[in-house]
């Protein structure tokens, strides 16, 4: 088998050149130990078998992040057959900086300058003959879009594979550099102690490292083959140091980029259409001073009109069809069984499976949109037009991001922290994404507002938003020193690539990777919970929840919640339990648990009965009507849909429900504080199952376990504070 390695900036398409070459989906999981990414293809290549690997998007070979380290330690450990450095053609200074840094590996490599297609409209030129011998390596124009050049890529890769000889590059040093890294890899290479480790490590690169103060290389050499490399060549570094006036790091790096604007200069000509001055100019509205928070706010309100509002229909039919088609049959297979088998496969299976499938398209049309803002170049402005609120609670622009996600869904929200550049920040980011109000919460808002306080519905739920953001914030400034949780405070080094228009493939292809994770990584979870929270619905009594095992639940803590003011009923204690499943199951508990009052039949029934086929075709209608619906939605403008859920909305749960929850409190004046601490808690308890299972699957247990734990104490404290405080003014 022939391994080969992308490697690349991010955002010059390597996952789009692997799948244009391979011509199959990535396999996405995690690389062993870490929560990183690890995406993978195979396939046949003129009877040979070849392994590509996506390799995480860096700028840098030195380890300052986790993507930086997988990528290095793979290259120099994993030992590829061969190396592609996949460029953006379009954007050459910035991307030979890291090839450069590919090139002191000494593997075998081979340069993709990908967007060509773009390069030539354009008007760029590039000699590429004279280009490919002062690079010392082979170049080879491609289009992962067009899919053009892969078949003289994957030639080269054959004929380099087939010689199987080793790089020797110069460096990109000037001479007295030069001189002393000779110097350091001549001792290096002299010394009995590094023989073992020169076969993935060259004396040359070793010198460079050293010379760099790589801590991480070096402590694990030192952990590893027992060597010290920090002490020995201190004069020589300090020297250098002396010479330039700089730090050796920084020594290095400029030499790199001068090698580099020399290379460009000889064999490298722009034209007066560049595409950087249409960026520029679009920054200086995007990223100004005044307009830049303001245009921000009104893209992502945009992008979540589009979300809802494009999903919305999706919604409602897979939900109409997972009941009244799926459900109906399903139905029929296990008439006759006992109830509790029925109820287990309709309720728990059928309902477990459903509640995923049902989040889908919510969970596609945000992907899609996410992916857009990527692949445009405006996601890492986010970033940037963020980075000094967020520099307060420790963290930088990057964690904005997910938080506004966390206000559609928190699952995407979660996941989004993938773009944190280290552990602890991820985690502090994901610590504090829950407390932002998601849309699975409005029911319950709704329930309760149109029940306690009328026309102030709207002010109300606006006061819960708030206080979402308020808490998250409080959690952050509590946590982020605590080991574990203390990020390193680093300021926001990132580059804002130049502006592209998105390509359709690539984002579809995108979202489609992403939604299958989705579904793969969350549907175990939920569904094994859905069937633990049926159990505790419908025994022991057969269904009869006032009196099953979450009802007695209920009465044993109803005096624990007490000093939190809807602890007096054991119904709205009980249905904290199901809302960590999903916090839209609230009201649908509430409706089961609480009196309601008897509807009178209107009209005559009459059962109709119909053929799968008929009732399969009733669906694909209800599917055009669902994708038109959805077009509408999403070219419209329609301020209806921003408004609260209405009261004949809510009363879709359930006859009577708004009745039945006022009367909980009907007949005391604490009431509506009540409702508002029950509310307060619904918005800051542990979160659905599904976002347990993400945070998992990126965290672990031990740090789950952490995370819910807080959002079982700070809920508890908040409503208590709320209600306890409160009831001095009524």
């Amino acid at each position: 088998m022939i391994k080969l390695a992308f490697t690349g900036n991010p955002n010059v398409g390597k996952s789009a050149l692997i799948n244009a070459i391979a011509g199959s989906k990535l396999k996405v999981g995690n690389w062993p130990g870490v929560t990183v990414e690890k995406k993978e293809a195979t396939f046949i290549y003129k009877g040979e078998e070849i392994q590509l690997v996506d390799l995480p998007g860096v700028y840098s070979l030195s380890p300052y992040s986790l993507e930086e380290k997988i990528t290095r330690d793979f290259i120099l450990d994993e030992n590829p057959d061969v190396v592609i450095n996949v460029v953006d053609s379009t954007n050459l200074e910035r991307n030979l900086y890291l090839t450069h840094l590919v090139k002191e590996l000494e593997k075998p490599t081979i340069i993709a300058l990908n967007l060509y297609d773009e390069f030539d409209k354009l008007k760029y030129k590039l000699n590429l003959k004279d280009f490919e011998k002062l690079m010392e390596i082979k170049a080879i124009p491609v289009s992962a879009l067009k899919k053009t050049g892969i078949t003289e890529l994957m030639d080269s890769v054959l004929e380099i594979k087939k010689e199987e000889r080793k790089n020797k590059f110069s460096l990109p040093f000037d001479k007295e550099t030069s001189v002393v890294i000779e110097e350091i890899a001549k001792d290096i290479q002299e010394d009995i102690k590094y023989n073992e480790v020169l076969k993935n490590y060259s004396p040359e690169y070793l010198a460079i490292k050293i010379i760099e103060k790589d801590s991480h290389l070096i402590e694990k050499l030192k952990t590893r083959f027992n060597i010290e490399l920090d002490k020995k060549f201190e004069k020589e570094i300090e020297k250098l140091e002396t010479k330039y006036d700089n730090d050796s790091e920084t020594v290095l790096a400029e030499q790199r980029y001068k090698k580099i604007n020399k290379i460009l200069s000889k064999t490298f000509k722009s034209s007066l259409k560049s595409r950087l001055e249409f960026t520029d100019k679009v920054d200086k509205v995007l990223l100004n001073k005044y307009l830049g928070l303001p245009l921000f706010f009104l893209i992502m309100f945009g992008g979540m009109d589009f979300v809802f509002s494009g999903s919305a229909p999706f919604v409602k039919w897979i939900g109409r069809f997972c009941s009244n088609f799926i459900g109906k049959y399903l139905g029929m297979l296990v008439e006759g069984t006992p109830d509790w088998i029925n109820s287990l496969i309709i309720d728990g299976i059928l309902g477990g499976v459903g509640g995923i499938l049902v989040f889908t398209p919510m969970m596609a049309f945000l992907y899609f949109f996410l992916s857009i803002l990527e692949e445009s170049g405006y996601m890492s402005r986010v970033a940037f037009i963020m980075d000094k609120l967020m520099r307060k609670l420790g963290l930088n622009g990057k964690s904005f991001v997910p938080m506004i996600i966390g206000f559609g869904c928190t699952v995407p929200a979660i996941y989004a922290t993938r773009t944190m550049e280290d552990e602890s920040s991820r985690k502090l980011t994901a610590a504090m994404t829950p407390f932002m109000s998601c849309s699975a919460r409005l029911p319950v808002y709704g329930l309760f507002t149109a029940a306690f306080f009328g026309q102030k519905a709207g002010i109300i739920v606006a006061s819960l938003y708030f206080l979402g953001i308020v808490v998250a914030v409080l959690v952050g400034l509590f946590l982020k020193n605590i080991k574990g949780f203390k990020s390193e405070n680093k300021a926001l080094l990132i580059e804002l690539p130049p502006y592209r228009i998105p390509s359709l493939k690539v984002v579809l292809s995108s979202t489609w990777t992403k939604v299958f994770a989705y579904i793969k990584r969350a549907g175990s979870i939920i569904l094994g919970i859905m069937m633990i929270l049926w159990t505790l619905t419908y025994f022991p009594n057969n269904g009869d929840a006032n009196n099953s095992y979450i009802a007695k639940f209920g009465q044993v803590f109803s005096p624990v919640m007490k000093p939190t003011g809807f602890g007096d009923r054991w119904e709205t204690v009980a249905a904290i339990i199901p809302s960590m499943v999903a916090k839209e199951v609230v009201v649908g508990f509430l409706s089961q648990a609480l009196p309601l009052e008897d509807s009178e039949d209107t009209g005559n029934e009459e059962e109709v009965k119909t053929s799968i086929g008929e009732d399969l075709i009733e669906q694909v209608k209800d599917l055009g009507i669902a994708v038109k619906k959805s077009v509408v939605g999403i070219v419209s403008l329609d301020m209806a849909r921003f408004k609260m859920p209405t009261p004949e909305d809510i009363e879709e749960e359930g006859k009577g429900i708004i009745k039945a929850t006022f009367n909980l409190w009907a007949n005391d004046k604490l009431g509506p504080l009540k409702a508002y601490s029950f509310m307060t808690f619904i918005l800051l308890v542990v979160p659905c199952v599904t976002t347990l299972g993400a945070i998992k699957q990126e965290f672990g247990w031990k740090y789950l376990w952490k995370v819910i734990g807080i959002m079982l104490v700070v809920p508890y404290m908040a409503s208590t504070l709320i209600f306890q405080i409160g009831k001095l003014f009524v």
